[in-house]
């Protein structure tokens, strides 16, 4: 097929050798940076170990027939509690893989030696997206085996869920939210131009304004880390939730739209020296 066809079908000669490039280039700034990497082992350790205290002090409180000192929470389950605060780790992650670049000024630089900005924009996010997932992976299932060491995980009052498939579930439903909101917030950094900014904004939403909101409003469910966080909610559903599949691609959705918006900005911004 000629150059020309190719080029109809938005495919470019030579544009999976310039992705690759850019993929890799991205890989050795992220390998490079040692905040990035903090941020990753930082995250993994502390989920497992915030999860391993949690798992025993509610534990304690059930054994010594103290319920009301776990706060409605299960040794089986609590764990879960500090994998929702975990999610800090890869949106910090996110952020800094933009703002390091674009307040160094470093980004001219990248934009010099690797002119097409839609393969740098993509490469960016192929990197986040492993990074995030491998966080994640280590985190999710890092506390759910630490758990085991404080309570007897084969008790059936210990289990994650009521079958092995719900169980699964949830722990992937923890790893594929915390990979979206990471790639969500990596686009936003790049619409607002600041990955603190986005990481301010995305923090004070998941932690504090949607919480606020879901109590006035119905609507406030519809926000990304409301509906994400559907992915990982405990069977059976509450009534008038949306429930893990709708809440996946409602925040599915907020992602591509972020994504879009950056890229066609992205492409039209000027650099900061």
């Amino acid at each position: 097929m000629p150059a020309s066809s190719i080029a109809t079908f938005g495919v470019r000669p030579g544009s999976r050798t310039t992705m690759a490039r850019a993929v890799r280039a991205e890989t050795t700034k992220l390998l490079t940076l040692r905040l990035c990497l903090n941020t990753m082992v930082g995250t993994v350790m502390l989920t497992v170990l915030l999860s391993w205290v949690l798992t025993n002090l509610i534990a304690a409180a059930h054994r010594a027939g103290r319920p009301e000192e776990a706060a409605g929470l299960l040794g089986g389950t609590a764990f879960l509690v500090i994998l929702h605060y975990g999610q800090i780790g890869v949106i910090l992650l996110a952020a800094w893989s933009m703002h390091q670049e674009s307040d160094s000024g470093s980004l001219r630089s990248t934009l010099i030696s690797l002119p097409q900005r839609s393969a740098v924009l993509a490469a960016k996010a192929v990197v986040v997206v492993a990074a995030a997932f491998i966080t994640a992976v280590l985190s999710v299932f890092g506390s759910a085996g630490i758990r085991c060491v404080a309570i007897d995980c084969t008790a059936e009052s210990s289990q994650i869920a009521a079958t092995p498939q719900a169980t699964s579930g949830v722990l992937w439903g923890v790893i594929l939210y915390w990979v979206l909101i990471a790639v969500f917030t990596y686009a936003l950094s790049v619409v607002l131009r600041s990955g603190l900014a986005a990481m301010g904004t995305v923090l004070a939403m998941a932690l504090i304004v949607s919480t606020y909101l879901v109590n006035i409003t119905p609507l406030a469910k519809f926000l990304p880390d409301q509906a994400g966080a559907q992915l990982y909610q405990l069977p059976p559903p509450t009534p008038g939730d949306l429930g893990p599949a709708t809440g996946g691609v409602v925040l599915a959705v907020w992602v591509a739209a972020a994504l879009i918006t950056a890229h066609l900005l992205f492409r039209r911004q000027p650099v900061r020296r």
